[in-house]
């Protein structure tokens, strides 16, 4: 145990004992190990948006035509061993009413949880976290692109529950199966029957080896399903379908993907979901990276009173380009055109900052 002159003349004096001097210095030891061990992070988000009308509110910018705005402050922390870790992500900002796991509140939780190594290759997730469903999610940092797909705009994205992750041992193939309260983003939403009605989460994920040739070799497979009901629904389940492929570098710095999305109502009268999508993504060189997003198909009843609730042949291209001012600090351009059988057409003009500490 060190002390300074200062405390050991006040020990001498009786002022202080040699064992509370002790116990405070472990106590503060004790605090400064636990702060060197919690991850701290996030972003600030903003962005503007030229629309040639009031778009549905699943672009990013909001739903004026022409404005800056602030999108979202993003906060996590974290902190875990080998065994068992946490992870708790707050939004603050207007975005933040728009995730849907509380409220109309500017500030919301985007995921809390508890992860747990139970065996070699199985994890446990507990709380509330990201579906298994879909390409995009609603972190700024992590998509191509500042506004969203109509594929996410239909799919699922929070869930409260648990959730099994199992990676095969010396395979690529990676599975995961849970259970959550309902396919709803509400936090400790109830299904039908007072909550005695489960969703059922599962995925699976499969990369090709070297022995299926050199030009399948690496290629992605991913399928993942969200069966059930939203909070407070009742009839048969709607079940959320997700695939996709992920394709090696055919072309040096070239990224292809392609997806499926399919929505089976459970509703009477309500006709399925069904959209495809291809993203394209060239790395021009270590900051600049240039990005298409095309989706064609169609969306029944899963989108309220927008622009798309009801429509047929969608044709939606977006196409962008992200760039990296300095490190830690992203900006984003795209152009985006929306079209539809016998409906107006949605173009939109969006630029997106993001600093990320």
């Amino acid at each position: 145990m060190k002390m300074n002159k200062w405390t050991m003349g006040l020990a001498a004096a009786g002022v202080v004992t040699l064992s509370s001097v002790a116990q405070a210095q472990d106590a503060a030891a004790g605090a400064d190990a636990i702060a060197a061990s919690t991850s701290l992070s996030g972003y600030v988000s903003t962005g503007y948006k030229y629309a040639n009308s009031d778009s549905t509110g699943y672009f990013r910018a909001g739903d004026n035509r022409n404005s800056f705005s602030l999108d979202v402050v993003d906060l996590k922390i974290n902190d875990g061993t080998d065994h068992s870790a946490y992870n708790v992500e707050l939004w603050m900002g207007p975005a933040a009413a728009s995730i849907g796991t509380g409220g109309a509140s500017t500030v919301e939780l985007m995921q809390a949880n508890f992860n747990f190594n139970v065996a070699e290759g199985l994890d446990l997730t507990i709380g509330q976290f990201g579906t298994v469903v879909g390409k995009e999610t609603y972190d700024y940092t992590s998509n191509k692109f500042y506004t969203h797909s109509w594929g996410f705009a239909v799919e699922p994205t929070h869930h409260t529950g648990l959730l099994a992750t199992y990676k095969v041992a010396d395979s690529p193939l990676l599975v995961s199966a849970g259970l959550a309260n309902t396919t709803g983003n509400v936090t400790n939403g109830e299904g039908p029957g007072s909550g005695s009605s489960k969703t059922l989460l599962a995925s699976v994920s499969y990369t090709l080896g070297s022995n299926t040739g050199a030009s399948l070799s690496g290629t992605e497979l991913y399928y993942g399903i969200v069966s059930g009901n939203a909070a407070g629904a009742s009839g048969d389940n709607d079940d959320y379908h997700y695939a996709s492929i992920t394709l090696p570098e055919i072309v040096a710095k070239l990224g292809i993907s392609i997806v499926y999305d399919r929505v089976d109502s459970g509703t009477a009268g309500v006709a399925n979901t069904e959209l495809g999508g291809l993203y394209l993504s060239y790395q021009v060189n270590e900051d600049l990276e240039l990005n298409v997003r095309g989706e064609m198909g169609k969306i029944n009843g899963r989108l309220g009173g927008t622009w798309a609730a009801n429509a047929s042949e969608i044709e939606s291209i977006t196409v962008g380009a992200n760039y990296k001012l300095w490190d830690g600090v992203m900006s984003r351009v795209e152009f985006r055109n929306d079209d539809k059988a016998g409906g107006a057409t949605q173009r939109v003009v969006a630029a997106n900052l993001i600093y990320s500490f």
